[in-house]
């Protein structure tokens, strides 16, 4: 067999090969499917670097979003991690994290003295305010040659994934 990589994505004749051997393969499906994950990748490095440069990840970039809109832009570590779709251990090593930059303040919760929360510093603010429009530059540079019915096309067809998705896990959480 050839030494294939990453980067050698399989071609139709490639995956025509395989379909000798496993009947239920779509190459056309399998092809789309490897063709969306190498596109994903790629958008996903060049925002990484774009995150990385501002010191940022993806999570720490949510949770500051989150606590920007939250009243008094104050949040309990638990809303956060059921926001953020994390476990509280995962949300708290970001919290920490995030408290050493000095970009949230963690205090006692004015509503259960158990508790703390978690409130959104100037310096939080300021690193916010400074990263969206880099981030909204990104974004219309890896979207923006679509126009606004591939927009809506790819939206839906986004969707469609994503329920797709959903219908998976919930079959196999069975």
């Amino acid at each position: 067999m050839d030494n294939f990589t990453f980067i050698d994505r399989p071609n139709n004749q490639r995956l025509q090969l395989m379909k000798d051997v496993y009947s239920e393969l779509n190459s056309d499906i399998v092809k789309l499917f490897i063709d969306f994950q190498w596109t994903y990748r790629n958008m996903q490095k060049q925002y990484g670097y774009v995150l990385d440069k501002n010191d940022l990840s993806e999570s720490r970039f949510i949770i500051l979003m989150f606590l920007y809109y939250a009243p008094n832009q104050t949040l309990l570590p638990s809303v956060i991690s059921e926001k953020l779709g994390a476990t509280r251990a995962t949300v708290s090593k970001l919290l920490k994290a995030m408290e050493m930059k000095s970009w949230i303040f963690k205090s006692t919760s004015t509503t259960d003295k158990r508790s703390l929360s978690v409130q959104l510093t100037e310096t939080g603010n300021h690193v916010l305010e400074k990263f969206l429009p880099e981030n909204f530059s990104i974004v219309n540079n890896l979207l923006g040659s679509l126009s606004s019915e591939e927009i809506q096309q790819l939206s839906n067809l986004l969707k469609k994934i994503n329920d797709s998705t959903q219908r998976y896990t919930q079959e196999m959480e069975k």
